[in-house]
């Protein structure tokens, strides 16, 4: 207990300093001297247009970036880290060598197609090599059940927006949602999915269909929330800039996913995307929803039983040498959260965590953490 507080504080303070960019950077540099440099992996989950169109969206100013903004957060980064392409940063990590000069992947969680047209002229001006986590279940049109060309999360809250401004009730809550305005289709959409994402496979398909049924039928796929399909997908893993990774067949969260579910989420995307990405498939997956409780070691154990080289989640931190390499951590990127400012923050955390760790003479558990 003691310890979780002293850490709690240390952070807070840390965090507080870390709002000084000349403090931080100098913090992060004593970091870097100590343990050597880091794999900032970044997660960015996805791009909008920024017209009428795109300001419109639900993930406008709450997660998407503009072109504009992508370009800014990529030279900003292009100061402090060498980009590179994501195997071969596993590869740095799979040798455990100490890193003088920290490195930078960037990542997009969804396999949107307006994502990878809008950041590729990006990517190609800059000359930074990005990956891209592809839902292997909507490449082929019509095999999707219910989720009908987007992400079944994306489709629950195009049923909220369609609904609107009237008040929505389903079964398995136990009270009316409202939908008037912004901020409350905003909370129905966030209740309705912590309720959804911790089912199974089966339940989750049942209740998806309840929830269209009260909301006009399943809504529409918008252009903006289309998934990549398998004709585009052969075409862009010609792009030298690009590599791909899995993110699961359904979307589903593997934590609560029966064990025949599971198997599927792994093995089959790995087995399409090696067949259809050749050797531009990177041979690594990202968990969906990528954090407990919505992964677990079951998942871990499956992505490496499937054969991947490493898995990634959404759990902010920095990569190094040595780290567990089914369990590496990302530092998101999007409004209010610039990935270099993380990344020179998180050496800071990482040095705060050490010094608490043998602070408190708990040997063991520092030993483990360094071993993964």
């Amino acid at each position: 207990m003691l310890r979780a507080a002293s850490r709690s504080l240390l952070r807070g303070a840390m965090r507080q300093v870390g709002r000084v960019p000349f403090t931080r950077k100098a913090l992060h540099a004593l970091s870097v001297a100590s343990r050597g440099a880091g794999v900032a992996v970044l997660r960015a989950r996805r791009v909008l247009p920024d017209t009428s169109w795109g300001r419109r969206h639900q993930d406008w100013g709450r997660g998407a970036l503009t072109p504009a903004a992508l370009t800014r957060e990529l030279k900003d980064a292009q100061g402090t880290l060498d980009f590179v392409h994501l195997a071969e940063a596993v590869a740095v990590l799979e040798r455990g060598e100490r890193l003088a000069r920290g490195l930078a992947v960037l990542t997009f969680d969804e396999s949107f197609a307006a994502t990878v047209e809008l950041a590729l002229p990006v990517l190609r001006e800059l000359g930074v090599p990005a990956t891209v986590f592809v839902t292997t279940g909507f490449l082929d049109p019509g095999v999707q059940g219910v989720f009908h060309g987007t992400l079944w999360d994306e489709a629950v809250r195009c049923a909220v927006e369609q609904h609107a401004p009237r008040p929505l009730a389903v079964s398995w809550i136990d009270r009316v949602l409202r939908t008037e305005t912004a901020a409350k289709r905003r909370a129905a959409t966030r209740r309705l999915l912590l309720s959804l994402a911790a089912l199974d496979e089966e339940r989750l398909e049942r209740r998806l269909a309840e929830l269209f049924q009260r909301t006009g039928g399943t809504p529409p796929c918008a252009p903006l929330d289309r998934m990549l399909g398998r004709f585009e997908l052969a075409e862009l893993c010609k792009e030298p800039l690009l590599s791909f990774g899995a993110h699961g067949e359904r979307h589903l969260a593997l934590a609560n996913a029966t064990a025949s579910a599971l198997q599927d989420e792994m093995v089959r995307p790995r087995e399409l995307l090696r067949r259809l990405c050749g050797a531009s498939f990177a041979d690594v997956v990202s968990y969906p929803f990528g954090r407990s409780p919505y992964v677990d070691e079951r998942a871990v154990l499956a992505a490496r039983t499937a054969g991947y080289r490493a898995a990634f989640g959404a759990e902010p931190g920095v990569a190094r040498p040595g780290d567990h390499l089914f369990r590496l951590p990302r530092l998101p990127i999007g409004p209010g959260s610039s990935g270099i400012a993380a990344y020179e923050l998180q050496g800071t955390f990482d040095a705060v965590d050490e010094i608490v760790l043998v602070a408190s003479g708990d040997r063991t558990r520092l030993d483990a953490s360094l071993q993964g």
